[in-house]
């Protein structure tokens, strides 16, 4: 007996079972560092840059006044894409409440759907879970495991963003009133916090049900919709409803960049969580592994189930998250239609307003359901279909990661065939997404008697954006490894948008700001195309495919 054979015998490391391969918490906690560096170095660098910012573009008291007087001139339904306006609107912590306090959240909410989604759900359809579940390990042990290696990254994240406001509260303040206290920071990391797991949670309670891509599709939908209605409560009573449904709506007034809290909301959006959270730890334990929804549905076609070719097999391994992502953006374009009469009706009250639009856009019509979807949903709509993308990427990609494709590729079956098979099956899958969603925006926008054709077509850019995001995925993950695919496409997908948001207040270079692809859409929804843009995103979509398959083609397998 050697000498080694004792130490191996104590099992992993404390080290190993904290961070690596020693324990399920470990490998979870492992395979999120990349996510939990990304988000944690946007927070920081957006808190600190955007705060910095702001403060030198209205230094002085005249200046602060000139903008508090200019968002106050503006129709409630456009005031309203900020935020709740706060008596201290004028103060460095009020404007960034205001402008950018409710869009910070997205980004780990974003982060929380994806991974929650997809931490159990995903590994029990591709049947990796089995093995773990063979062990000695009980099944709430190992979600709670899995769990817990999402929830301490998030946990990371948060510090940092509490300590870049509290730097940024302290340093950039310029003029009285500026300041943002220890407290207003800590409030708006606790409250940022449970909105971002909310989504997250309520995709890990749909997941043992209706697996990833539903879970994640039902979150997305959730929350976009959440987001939207909660901000426009005031300006179109139609949404206040649906406002109330979500934890947006019910933490509406805990403002607390401003100084001003609503505590008992916040507290309940946490009891929240910790039900949904504790409600997907359960139906792991009780349910199947790889088991979803017990309701009978018609069998699946044979050509989609993967049994007759790389296409039908790419196709269908990713049909059900296509038919939910597509019933969610659907869903969300359907209540933004058919909400839109509120929209029109207070431009139409705007004479002044109205005639500015038709200076700087003339001959668009934005007193229309076009216009509402333009201005409210087509910025969310992508996003939407960007992590739709990003799903469908994954699910390619786990055929290699998984270990299956070693069995796929022992076929006489060419490399470069299954890879260009794989890319026309996704593109199949985006198709089946887009028609979905463009049903849902046109049943929303014929019930406000508006224009029908020009929103209806305009929704083709969700298939364009999706498209130029499979191409990115495959590319990566063809010519690096799949293992990076769908981390490029979220990754890609949260800095170009970031970009777009908060380049011309970071003064960023135009070059820079050109990097963000829906820049270059134009205005699709009111018949203002930028058909370059859209060409070149779909030439980058399909020359990522061929790209990635020649890459593929070329190199070793990886997981």
């Amino acid at each position: 007996m050697t000498a080694a054979t004792p130490a191996m015998a104590d099992g992993p490391s404390l080290y190993r079972r904290i961070y690596g391969f020693g324990s399920i918490f470990a490998k979870a906690l492992r395979d999120s560092r990349r996510a939990t560096i990304v988000a944690a170095f946007l927070l920081a660098v957006t808190f600190l840059g955007v705060a910095k910012a702001v403060v030198g573009e209205f230094d002085t008291p005249e200046s602060r006044a000139e903008m508090v007087a200019l968002i106050k001139s503006l129709p409630p339904v456009l005031a309203g894409l900020g935020g709740k306006i706060t008596d201290n609107l004028g103060t460095m912590g009020g404007y960034l409440q205001y402008k950018y306090g409710t869009f910070f959240p997205m980004v780990l909410t974003l982060w929380s759907i994806l991974a929650l989604s997809g931490t159990l759900a995903s590994e029990a359809q591709r049947g990796s879970l089995e093995f773990l579940a063979s062990t000695g390990l009980s099944r709430r042990r190992i979600a709670l495991e899995k769990l817990l290696g999402h929830l301490v990254p998030m946990g990371i994240v948060l510090l940092v963003t509490f300590v870049s406001i509290a730097i940024a509260g302290q340093s950039y303040a310029v003029l009285p009133g500026d300041e943002i206290t220890i407290t207003s920071a800590f409030a708006y990391t606790v409250w940022l916090g449970f909105i971002a797991l909310a989504g997250g949670a309520l995709a890990f309670a749909l997941g043992p049900f209706v697996g990833r891509g539903g879970a994640a599709g039902i979150a997305g939908f959730v929350t976009f919709a959440g987001f939207i209605a909660s901000g426009y409560q005031q300006a179109i009573p139609a949404m206040e409803p649906i406002a109330r449904l979500t934890w947006w709506g019910w933490t509406y007034n805990h403002t607390a960049l401003s100084g001003q809290y609503d505590w008992p909301p916040v507290v309940a959006v946490g009891v929240l969580v910790v039900v949904l959270l504790a409600i997907g730890i359960a139906a792991f334990a009780r349910r199947d592994i790889g088991s979803t929804s017990a309701i009978p549905i018609p069998r699946m076609p044979a050509a989609l189930l993967g049994l007759r070719g790389p296409i039908g097999r790419a196709a269908g391994a990713n049909l059900g998250a296509a038919i939910w992502w597509g019933l969610g953006v659907g869903l969300f374009g359907l209540v933004m239609g058919s909400t839109s009469r509120g929209f029109m009706d207070q431009l139409r009250d705007s004479p002044a307003f109205m005639n500015l639009l038709q200076t700087a856009f003339p001959g668009i019509d934005y007193a229309s359901a076009g216009g509402f979807l333009q201005l409210l949903f087509v910025q969310f709509g992508v996003l939407l279909a960007g992590l739709a993308a990003a799903t469908f990427v994954a699910g390619w990609a786990s055929d290699e990661t998984s270990g299956r494709l070693e069995m796929v590729l022992a076929t006489p079956l060419a490399r470069l065939r299954w890879a260009l098979s794989s890319g026309v099956g996704l593109l199949i899958d985006v198709a089946v997404f887009l028609v979905l969603s463009t049903l849902g925006i046109a049943i929303g926008v014929a019930s406000s008697g508006s224009d029908l054709a020009t929103p209806v077509t305009g929704a083709l850019i969700l298939g364009v954006y999706a498209v130029a995001l499979v191409g990115i995925g495959m590319l990566v993950g063809g010519v690096i490894r799949t293992s990076w695919a769908a981390a490029a496409v979220v990754i890609f997908l949260v800095v170009t948008w970031f970009v777009q948001l908060l380049g011309p207040l970071l003064d960023l270079p135009e070059l820079v700001q050109n990097l963000a692809m829906t820049a270059h859409f134009g205005q699709p929804m009111v018949g203002a195309w930028d058909v370059p843009g859209s060409i070149a995103a779909l030439v980058i979509g399909v020359a990522g495919i061929l790209l990635g398959g020649l890459g593929f083609a070329r190199r070793d397998l990886r997981r």
